[in-house]
């Protein structure tokens, strides 16, 4: 089978290479993939400054960790869905006995396994999945649409935090497929106005988050924030999400954010200056959202199947495995929002 490997530590050495199908063992699936995406978190490895939790990312490595694909053989001795079942992928799994596996939160495992990044993953024609990470599709859920499933959920989750209610107001510091996701996620609970911003080099983001409904606007920080009072009579937004995993972002997110609002954290940042006053006198509310877990996951499913998210519309670039260093250069140029490949072409 082909997959995207990366095969030595150091920036670059991604390469789509032919290598042995793999054989499921007790407890998991061989799972064909139909519609795999490239992540932002794919473009770290590739330039070999993503670092995991508790241990390094391992190589050679099949990266890849958003998919939709059909179960085509379980191992020994395991149940689980049939051959021949549409799923999703979860991509997170926990060790199960800590304390916060014990208490369903195993995203935040100090020992997780996460596809694609620990383990093999998923830009690849098949791949051994735990069956406990696979999720059977409704028929009237696409393969384009469930392989947007791990980073909905992740927008599902920010929602289970943030509570958003009708009437409220909220801003997206960053434009890429996670702020999108998160737009769609904030619609579909009657959040409004929705305001996108980015700056210079995203203008081809904007323009799809205009056509999705949103309020768009282009600038630094002080551009942004003279638009954001104009948008709001001076109060600031109910929300204010920083999806882009830059200092600028948080400090952009925090300025126009409202008083006792609530500012949320998404990028991959670890140090940056901020202004903490500000968050003690706006009387912030301020979470970081990581990755999700199940009940992410089938409520994403949900809103997909009810015509409530459609996040296939985010899909700007379609390509074959075979040319999946083009749709890394695409997406490290901001020129895509998601890269969609099909292995098996």
């Amino acid at each position: 089978m082909r997959a995207l490997i990366k095969t030595a530590r150091g920036a670059g050495h991604l390469h789509v290479l032919e290598t042995t199908s793999p054989h499921p063992g007790p407890g998991e699936a061989l799972v064909r993939i139909h519609q795999s995406g490239l992540c932002g978190t794919d473009l770290l490895i590739f330039d070999d400054v993503y670092r995991g939790r508790n241990r390094p990312v391992p190589c050679p490595l099949v990266v890849g960790h958003e998919a939709a694909g059909e179960v085509i053989e379980l191992g020994p001795g395991t149940g689980g869905p049939a051959p021949g079942t549409r799923v999703g992928i979860e991509a997170v799994a926990g060790c199960g006995c800590c304390h916060h596996c014990l208490r369903g939160h195993y995203n935040l495992c100090a020992d997780w396994h996460h596809l694609g990044l620990t383990c093999a993953g998923l830009l690849a024609d098949c791949a051994v999945i735990p069956v406990g990470s696979l999720l059977p599709l409704p028929a009237e859920v696409s393969f384009d649409d469930a392989a947007f499933l791990e980073p909905l959920a992740t927008a599902v989750h920010t929602a289970e935090r943030v509570r958003p209610t009708p009437g409220m107001t909220a801003a997206i510091v960053g434009p890429g497929p996670l702020g999108l996701l998160h737009l769609l996620v904030l619609q579909a609970a009657g959040v409004g106005p929705i305001v996108v911003y980015g700056q210079d080099g995203d203008e081809k983001r904007l323009a799809l988050a205009a056509s999705l409904g949103a309020e768009v606007a282009l600038g630094d920080l002080r551009v942004i924030a003279v638009h954001a009072n104009g948008v709001t009579q001076g109060r600031g937004f109910d929300i204010s999400i920083e999806a882009a995993g830059t200092s600028s972002a948080i400090q952009t997110a925090l300025e126009i954010v409202s008083g006792h609002g609530t500012l949320v954290s998404l990028g991959i940042i670890r140090n940056t200056e901020i202004d903490v006053l500000q968050v003690m006198r706006k009387n912030l509310t301020w979470i970081g959202v990581v990755s999700s877990v199940r009940r992410h996951f089938a409520e994403a499913i949900a809103l997909v199947h009810a015509g409530k998210v459609s996040p296939r519309g985010l899909i700007t670039h379609r390509l074959p495995l075979a040319e999946a260093l083009t749709g890394f250069e695409v997406l490290r140029h901001r020129e895509a929002v998601k890269v969609m490949f099909t292995p098996r072409v």
